[in-house]
This record gives C-alpha cells, sequence and structure tokens, in this order.
C-alpha cells in the first residue's frame, strides 16, 4: 500500500513522472533518435533550424532547438540557447522525468542548459556530424561554381 503525505497538493503528472537528478541523467546511455528540419523556402533567410530529439536508456527525452550557420567555409551547428543567445521562448525540452537537484527542488533552466554544454553534448561526441547526416545541407547550400 502507497501512502501519501495529505498536507501537500498533489498534481497528477508529480506522481506520474520520475524524478531524477544530473548526475543520475548524466549516468545514463544518449543516443540522437530523431531530427526535424524548418525551413521556409520562400524566405531568403539563410539560417537552416530544427530540433533534435536525444533519448537516453531510460526513455528520458531532451529536444534541443538547432540551427545552422553558413561561415562561408564551412556549416557550423549550434544550439540554441546553450550556444547562441537565449530568448525568451522555451528552447530545451524534457519528457518523461522532472529535473530535481539533490534537494528534490526542480533545477533551473540555466542549470540545465550548462548540464548539456558541459556534460551532455560531450557523452556525443559527433552529435553534430549526426545531425548533418541526416540532412541533405546540399538542398540548402548554393556553391558558386
Amino acid at each position: 500500500m502507497q501512502f501519501f503525505d495529505l498536507s501537500r497538493q498533489f498534481n497528477l503528472s508529480d506522481i506520474l513522472t520520475p524524478f531524477t537528478t544530473l548526475n543520475e541523467l548524466g549516468g545514463q546511455d544518449w543516443f540522437l533518435a530523431k531530427v526535424r528540419v524548418e525551413h521556409d523556402c520562400l524566405n531568403d533567410n539563410d539560417n537552416l533550424e530544427g530540433q533534435a530529439v536525444l533519448k537516453s536508456s531510460q526513455n528520458i527525452q531532451i529536444e534541443l532547438e538547432w540551427l545552422i550557420q553558413d561561415t562561408g567555409h564551412e556549416l557550423q551547428l549550434l544550439f540554441k540557447g546553450i550556444e547562441t543567445a537565449a530568448n525568451e521562448e522555451t528552447l530545451v525540452m524534457v519528457k518523461g522525468a522532472q529535473i530535481v537537484d539533490e534537494a528534490n527542488q526542480k533545477i533551473s533552466a540555466q542549470a540545465l542548459s550548462l548540464w548539456i554544454d558541459g556534460t551532455l553534448l560531450a557523452l556525443l561526441p559527433n552529435l553534430r556530424k549526426d545531425i548533418k547526416a541526416r540532412l541533405n545541407l546540399w538542398d540548402y547550400v548554393e556553391y558558386d561554381g
């Protein structure tokens, strides 16, 4: 039988979604599960944008927004809000778990971004190559020939 603290107000998603810490996330195996592209062919914007869904061995998903910039000699892939200036909108989304610190308090978006930059991206050293490999970049790059 399971007992609940009746002095606390419970949210159904809090009960069904497990709590995990950044250290526990770092101990899981991660892989690139999905890549999405957002590109408006009618717009003159040279940047290609989209989302990458990273999935862990315990079915936790982290969705990152990315953009590709043409630097003149290479296509550089940057993660928005982590390697670029953060805007007001949410650029990182976690599904399948609530990320908390050691005191069971939800961590800030800034702490999550720092963890992604310092830990998660290091766990996936070929992530940028894998994202680019799933895109047909020849459709988006013009070459003078």
